[in-house]
């Protein structure tokens, strides 16, 4: 049994002790009859519990179809995506938004998840068919801020994705996986990228996206509160805004959920610049065994990837709970007590009406006498 009351509880109690005073004070001064004013506690107390809300939470099971398919989603939120050189001067992670939403929509009825890296790696979307909600998770995606980024390699998501893969595939081992990479390619530690073809035979489909040009774009520093923005040194000894540092380039400003500040400075001073790394991207892509292709805005993405046709499967679904409220059973004893009131009321109307003397009517007058001087 679980209560949920119409108000708050402090509402609740005030609106009962409210009511009970004005049943105990008439009863204690013994103004009409006392059992009355008892009755009328005992139907506050019921309408208490009925303002209460009872109710019995019951676990449900259902069913709906789903397309077999699990597509994730691998994104770069190094600080480097936020380099300006998307389609003219947006940030890189902009196009990756826009991308990632109009691919969900080429994968109706399948579960999606997103898979983020940075100087960690983390599932920030777990599978699920809520397409609304993964939308709303891709609108919060922001690159890294500067003053934590330690360094990462492109290929930090690999393990987390892998084991994401195959804990999902015991799940539904039916359901086919889908994989997109977005991302610069920058390298931003000392070691070579790990080799993905290790797990490339769970993958049944996806491609890798590239952002970023070879002439590269500036990227603004993240401006915390109350402070300035710092540059850092990365692992290996890189200053940021170069080439090869994008780690430790502060994330850009209003359009991907940060503030705006000044741009990353390299060690002359000049403005920092991210390149795009094909090269590496291209590795990724043979790893895995699925397409490159770089993204600047110029197209659709439905014009270099089509999502292919899944099966669809009717899937139950445990665990959730709806409540039974039963606050109208209470509602019923008030409601009768309401008519009894209303029967007290019209007998004590008519016997009031019975007693009171007629209109015109003088004291003390009787039959057979007249008013008036003789």
């Amino acid at each position: 049994m679980i209560f949920d009351p119409v108000f708050t509880w402090f509402g609740w109690g005030f609106v009962v002790l409210a009511l009970l005073t004005v049943c105990i004070i008439p009863a204690v001064r013994g103004a009409g009859p006392r059992w009355k004013w008892f009755a009328r506690m005992g139907v506050v107390a019921v309408l208490a519990l009925a303002l209460a809300r009872p109710g019995i939470p019951i676990k449900s099971s259902t069913e709906e179809y789903e397309a077999q398919a699990d597509v994730y989603f691998v994104v770069d939120t190094t600080t480097s995506m936020a380099a300006e050189d998307f389609d003219g001067d947006d940030t890189r992670l902009s196009g990756v938004k826009d991308d990632m939403l109009a691919l969900a929509e080429e994968f109706p009825g399948t579960r999606l998840s997103i898979i983020t890296f940075a100087s960690t790696a983390a599932t920030v979307m777990p599978l699920t068919t809520d397409h609304a909600a993964f939308a709303s998770a891709v609108d919060v995606l922001a690159p890294e801020n500067s003053l934590n980024s330690k360094g990462s390699s492109i290929t930090d998501a690999g393990d987390e994705l892998e084991k994401r893969m195959s804990a999902n595939d015991e799940d539904r081992p039916e359901n086919k996986n889908v994989v997109f990479y977005f991302g610069d390619g920058e390298q931003t530690v000392s070691q070579d990228p790990d080799s993905w073809a290790s797990f490339a035979s769970d993958i049944d489909s996806g491609a890798v996206f590239g952002y970023g040009t070879a002439e590269g774009g500036k990227m603004r520093q993240t401006q915390p509160f109350g402070s300035e923005a710092g540059i850092g040194d990365t692992g290996d000894g890189n200053q940021p805004g170069l080439g090869d540092s994008d780690d430790d380039a502060a994330d850009c400003g209003s359009d991907d959920n940060g503030s705006e500040g000044e741009y990353v400075q390299d060690q002359d001073g000049n403005p920092g610049i991210s390149k795009i790394d094909e090269t590496n991207l291209k590795q990724i892509a043979s790893d895995l065994g699925v397409d490159y292709h770089h993204r600047d805005g110029s197209g659709e993405i439905s014009s270099v990837y089509t999502a292919p046709e899944f099966d669809q499967a009717l899937v139950k679904k445990d665990g959730r709970t709806t409540v039974d409220e039963y606050f109208w059973v209470p509602l019923i004893l008030v409601f009768a007590w309401i008519a009894v009131e209303l029967v007290f009321g019209v007998r004590e109307y008519l016997r009031l009406k019975a007693i009171t003397p007629r209109r015109g009517a003088t004291a003390g007058s009787g039959p057979g006498q007249r008013g008036g001087p003789r």
